[in-house]
């Protein structure tokens, strides 16, 4: 029996070329494995959830999720990772980043003039703290990208935003690092809460910029490989990789990082 190899990049990790037992039932919505890749005639978009070594081990479906929503002249993307130690998290994460594309959606068209996608993004942010009820807890990034360039976003926890600059040769995390203080912690803000502690940002996409919302499965590897993670990935973005091509380098190796991974790249035209 053959096993697939993912890319190691620094530490090779031996439980990545592990080949996961079969479940005694699946289905699509729980598939390890989930893209997406498609375009306007002003921005692209790819996406795609891989669910990590740890759930893939132990038979466990993933609990990232991703989703976007667009109008003519805007674009909702939203990447949301479920809080493994809160049971049903997988499906929180995937009500909060439905609700938060649709609302801000919706609301960017009847804020002009009065914040425009910046305030939009908190209607999104906002509805995602509703839908997130019910069970579960999760993090979320919002980001809306107008046809110009422009990028609002939020976010509620440790997921995070890049933009990968200058071809791939250069990036900058859009929201503020995590304090690295030696300790590996997991602890996070999460929704739903009764007091939602956000974040914002504003940013403009180059032609050549590309904007990348990821959970920390990828956020936490790209900031620890400075010089192996994130070059690797920040040359690939830049390229402007395919749904199946994002996928398989989603799925890299390195050891210690087994987290559930979710990216969502947009790229304007």
């Amino acid at each position: 029996m053959s096993t697939e190899v993912s890319p190691a990049l620094g530490r090779h990790s031996a439980a990545a070329a592990s080949e996961p037992v079969l479940g005694d039932s699946g289905e699509a919505a729980d598939s390890c494995y989930r893209v997406e890749g498609a375009s306007t005639d002003w921005c692209t978009l790819r996406a795609v959830s891989v669910t990590g070594v740890r759930h893939r081990l132990s038979g466990q479906p993933g609990e990232d999720s991703f989703a976007w929503a667009r109008s003519e002249a805007h674009l909702a993307v939203a990447v949301a990772d479920g809080l493994g130690s809160v049971a049903e998290s997988g499906g929180a994460a995937r009500r909060a980043a439905s609700a938060a594309v649709k609302s801000a959606l919706e609301a960017v068209g009847s804020r002009v003039g009065m914040g425009g996608a910046a305030g939009a993004v908190e209607s999104g942010m906002a509805a995602a703290n509703e839908a997130a009820a019910g069970g579960g807890a999760t993090t979320l990034v919002l980001a809306v990208v107008t046809e110009d360039g422009c990028v609002d976003a939020v976010r509620v926890g440790d997921s995070t935003a890049f933009v990968v600059t200058e071809g791939g040769r250069s990036w900058v995390e859009v929201f503020a690092r995590p304090e690295d203080d030696g300790e590996v912690g997991t602890e996070t803000d999460a929704l739903p809460s009764d007091r939602v502690l956000s974040e914002t940002a504003s940013w403009r996409l180059a032609p050549t910029d590309v904007l990348v919302l990821a959970t920390d499965g990828v956020a936490d590897p790209w900031r620890d490989g400075p010089l192996t993670v994130a070059p690797a990935l920040s040359e690939a973005l830049a390229g402007h990789p395919g749904a199946l091509e994002l996928a398989r380098l989603a799925d890299f190796s390195r050891q210690g990082c087994h987290d559930d991974r979710t990216l969502v790249c947009v790229w304007t035209r």
